[in-house]
């Protein structure tokens, strides 16, 4: 499956970032969330199926060449919008729509962008499995 159609199949309303981890040993960038569920319905609608949720589920974008964080320089601690992705030549431009909340309980909208090959989930449960579909 590739990654645009991959991205279509997560699910993650009311779930908020936990920690963005920035890995350039391994040239990948981890998206850790409190619970991410899969959307398996013909509608691409989620549905409340609950059968592959995954409690502190890590996103991990690979092969990565340029990452651009928001342009305000807030890091993302609440809630994640959107995450999905669009194809150039064989490269994809990752899209994470999540909101960083300050001090004073503000809520402040983010766009990072992270340009690279590919997306995967990892469950904690099971580290050594790279779910791509």
């Amino acid at each position: 499956m590739n990654a645009i159609d991959f991205l279509k199949t997560l699910y993650f309303g009311d779930r908020y970032c936990t920690k963005f981890l920035l890995d350039s040993t391994n040239n990948k960038v981890e998206l850790h969330v409190n619970q991410i569920s899969r959307i398996r319905d013909k509608s691409g609608e989620w549905n409340y199926y609950t059968d592959e949720d995954i409690e502190n589920g890590v996103l991990v974008f690979t092969g990565i060449k340029k990452v651009f964080l928001d342009e305000s320089g807030l890091l993302p601690n609440d809630q994640i919008y959107d995450v999905y992705a669009n194809e150039h030549d064989g490269i994809y431009e990752f899209v994470i729509e999540t909101s960083h909340v300050d001090v004073n309980a503000l809520t402040h909208d983010l766009t990072i962008r992270i340009i690279g090959e590919g997306v995967y989930l990892l469950d904690p449960a099971k580290p050594d499995v790279r779910i791509q579909d």
